[in-house]
């Protein structure tokens, strides 16, 4: 497991399907270490608070494997980072890596919070809305940090997972599971209480229809 690019952008304003908006989406890889803080990397802004950043979503992650795929879905090559991602990482899939896991990724230690789900400034930014439906299906959503140990990362640097609470709850599986018109209830239950996924998807999991009977 390595990282194939390290990416930081600021909030710009953008036209995109006729409208115009504010996003941080178009972030640009960066040489030379930057420091991963708990609320994400030096220099890097999100551009708006309510749904992006802080320290449940400190660091935004995207595997490079997935980069053939959607060109050939799209029909055309994509650049790094064209996700919107902090960190193109290589071999770190969703059906591998799970909540709760912590990794050594240059001088910092984070672990994984949640997945990222693509809103419609993703869809904007690739030209394609469909590209929402299809990240649900396949699940090649990505996923974010926290920060645990803050320390400087750059691009090539090795990632280490240094421990591995929940095998079972893989990013995959959690994107699939939030799609589902009636999910497990008794693993909902689970999920609303664990400390290591994000409050807002612990709150996704609290809610009524989602508990055990």
């Amino acid at each position: 497991m390595r990282i194939v690019s390290l990416n930081i952008g600021r909030p710009q304003i953008v036209m995109a399907g006729g409208q115009q908006y504010s996003t941080s989406i178009n972030r640009r890889p960066v040489e030379g270490p930057v420091e991963a803080t708990p609320l994400g990397f030096a220099g890097d802004r999100v551009s708006n608070e309510k749904v992006h950043g802080g320290p449940d979503k400190a660091i935004c992650c995207y595997s490079h494997e997935h980069y053939p795929h959607w060109s050939g879905v799209l029909g055309r090559e994509l650049e790094v980072p064209s996700f919107g991602e902090n960190l193109t990482t290589q071999g770190m899939l969703e059906i591998d890596v799970c909540i709760g896991d912590v990794f050594r990724l240059g001088g910092a230690t984070v672990q994984v919070s949640q997945p990222r789900l693509p809103c419609s400034k993703l869809a904007g930014k690739l030209a394609e809305q469909r590209i929402i439906k299809w990240i649900h299906e396949n699940q090649f959503s990505g996923f974010y940090f926290r920060v645990l140990q803050p320390g400087a990362v750059q691009s090539g640097d090795p990632v280490e997972r240094i421990n591995h609470p929940h095998p079972d709850l893989s990013i995959a599986r959690l994107v699939q599971l939030k799609s589902q018109p009636a999910p497990d209830p008794v693993l909902c239950g689970r999920l609303a209480t664990l400390s290591d996924l994000s409050e807002s998807w612990r709150e996704h999991f609290r809610q009524p229809d989602r508990r055990p009977a």
